[in-house]
C-alpha cells in the first residue's frame, strides 16, 4: 500500500503523527468551505453557477458625502452577492461588482436609498435622508429624476 511505503520512508514522523497530520488538512480543507455543498469551487454541486459568467460590474450616481464613503459602500457589500462596491464622491458614482443570480442591480438601487442614499433609480424616503448624520446629508437629487424607495 503508498501510505504503509510512505509513512516507512518518514522514520522520523510516527505513524501516528503522520495520520493525525492527514486528517488535520482534511479537517482544514472541509472547514475552510472547500468541500462544502453548493460550493462553486467544490465541483459541480450547483453546475448552474458559473462565479465568473455570472459577475457583473456596474456602476451608477450616488448622491453622498466623502465623510460618508465607507458608509455608502458598506450597504453593498454586507449584502449577499455583492462582491465589491466603490463609491467616488468627487464623481457621485458607485462601481459595484455583483453576483447577477444572487442580487439584481434594482435591488442595490434600493438598498441605497433605504439607507438614505438617493441614486439613479430611487430615491430615499425624506425620514430616512433626515436620519442621517449632519456630515452624511448632501443636496439631494431632483424628485423628478429618482423614485422613492419602499
Amino acid at each position: 500500500m503508498r501510505l504503509t511505503n510512505n509513512l516507512k520512508k518518514q522514520p522520523s514522523i510516527s505513524r501516528l503523527n503522520y495520520l493525525l497530520s492527514v486528517i488535520s488538512l482534511v479537517l482544514v480543507l472541509n472547514f475552510s468551505g472547500l468541500f462544502a455543498a453548493g460550493n462553486p469551487i467544490a465541483g459541480k454541486a450547483n453546475p448552474s453557477l458559473n462565479p465568473v459568467a455570472d459577475t457583473v460590474t456596474k456602476s451608477f450616481a450616488v448622491a453622498g458625502k466623502g465623510a460618508c464613503k465607507s458608509s455608502i459602500e458598506g450597504v453593498l457589500t454586507s449584502t449577499s452577492g455583492v462582491l465589491s462596491a466603490s463609491w467616488d464622491s468627487t464623481a457621485q458614482v458607485i462601481t459595484v461588482t455583483f453576483v447577477k443570480h444572487i442580487i439584481k442591480k434594482t435591488q442595490l438601487h434600493r438598498l441605497l436609498a433605504q439607507a438614505g442614499y438617493d441614486n439613479a433609480n430611487a430615491r430615499a424616503k425624506d425620514a430616512v435622508y433626515s436620519a442621517l448624520p449632519a456630515a452624511c446629508q448632501y443636496i439631494r437629487l431632483p424628485v423628478s429624476v429618482t423614485n422613492t424607495a419602499n
